[in-house]
């Protein structure tokens, strides 16, 4: 009698379990945009979430006969992963509208060494850090010179997926190079993104230091992200030592012995073996053929920041030349210091209509979902779970704006 009712309270409590045991939630929209290789775009169709992981994605009719649970209808919005900042300066975020826009790269750098650029305001940043939860972003690239410790902390507090690059300057290499990765306590246990260590920029930086940064970040398995032929005046720096860009730093008292390796940006990025899979080359404005296949030949992945570049009045990079060359491009905003937004949509939305009809919506979208989660996911922990909506993904949404699917309706 004892062994009856123990059981019979069992079997209850198994019961009861199984009654409070939170059912699958279907999230229904007019169009789903899933970003997994061979996936068209799905219509009237509904992902299927359970324990913050996606269960299942298909046909809303389907899925409701497939699952039992409640139905959250989003009416005719079209749901799309969660998006990528893949490039931004968020320690700059004070200088929103403090620069001087479109006269090109010497007159811009010149309002900016004007300003207090570094004096991070820490209010602002975490508020700027909600907004892009809020839009729909899941990953940050943060690039910072002199406040990565900070930078990586307000991160690490945030929702937030990131890589948190201490960008490195100058001529000196450290006796231990793996000090050039800064921060890392501040991100220890919280699961969600990675200290690493970029670059500047080829002119900026010596060979040897950025050799040493590259190969730290090797040794850890971290990205590598690398200012690359964003302005014309790096181009003639690197190429014959002139442009007044360097006759500007040399006046401050940087560069003073500089001497011009007489290579190109790109080919001289490869020579130094900058060049490959974890590898992430911004703007990349001022390229030639050549330097397309070499990127593209290298697997190193590009991040295009045109809102950025036509702020300052640099140029804009061949978007359609990258495609055609299959290299693997991502969205960046750069910081408020060359932009008015930190909104990844934004940025799309710029390029669908500066460059009408080539791209799709698919093709656009991936700039900002699943190309960058490509280049992050092997690199940081918990990035391979996003990019896309397919079983066993992160359930982390975001709602394509109408202002991007407009751009590419008005393109077709």
């Amino acid at each position: 009698m004892v062994a009856r009712r123990a059981q019979t309270l069992h079997a209850a409590r198994e019961n009861l379990n199984t009654k409070v045991r939170p059912m699958p939630e279907l999230f229904r929209a007019s169009k789903v945009a899933p970003m997994t290789p061979g996936w068209p775009l799905l219509e009237d169709a509904a992902v299927v979430v359970h324990d913050q992981a996606i269960l299942d994605v298909g046909s809303f009719d389907h899925m409701r006969r497939k699952y039992a649970g409640p139905v959250r209808d989003l009416g005719t919005v079209t749901l799309a992963p969660a998006v990528f900042n893949s490039h931004v300066h968020l320690e700059m975020t004070h200088l929103l509208g403090k620069t001087a826009p479109g006269q090109g790269f010497v007159p811009w750098i010149k309002s900016l060494l004007a300003l207090d650029a570094y004096a991070v305001d820490e209010p602002l940043v975490r508020a700027e850090l909600l907004r892009l939860e809020q839009k729909g972003c899941a990953f940050v690239a943060d690039i910072s010179t002199r406040n990565a410790p900070l930078l990586a902390e307000i991160l690490a507090s945030s929702g937030l997926f990131f890589s948190s690059f201490h960008e490195v300057l100058g001529n000196a290499v450290p006796a231990d190079p793996s000090t050039m990765v800064v921060g890392s306590d501040a991100v220890a246990g919280c699961g969600r993104g990675v200290c690493a260590v970029a670059g500047h920029a080829l002119y900026s930086t010596s060979p040897e230091l950025l050799g040493a940064s590259k190969a730290v970040s090797a040794a850890h398995g971290l990205p590598y992200s690398l200012h690359l032929a964003e302005h014309a005046d790096e181009d003639a720096i690197v190429l014959t030592g002139r442009s007044p860009f360097l006759d500007l730093l040399r006046e401050r008292g940087f560069l003073t012995e500089y001497n011009a390796p007489g290579k190109r940006p790109v080919p001289l990025a490869a020579e130094l073996g900058l060049l490959d899979a974890a590898t992430l080359c911004v703007h990349c404005v001022t390229v030639s053929d050549e330097d397309i296949s070499t990127l593209a030949t290298s697997r190193a992945s590009v991040c295009l920041c045109p809102r950025s570049n036509e702020y300052i009045g640099v140029g804009q990079a061949p978007l359609e030349k990258f495609l055609a060359a299959g290299v693997n491009l991502c969205l960046g905003t750069d910081g408020l210091c060359s932009n008015f937004d930190l909104d990844p949509y934004a940025e799309l939305s710029w390029l669908a209509q500066r460059y009408p009809g080539a791209m799709s919506l698919c093709q656009g979208l991936a700039l900002v979902t699943e190309n960058p989660a490509r280049f992050f996911g092997p690199l940081v922990p918990g990035v391979e779970k996003l990019g896309s909506l397919a079983p066993g993904q992160a359930a982390r949404f975001s709602v394509v704006p109408g202002s991007v699917l407009d751009a590419f309706i008005d393109a077709e």
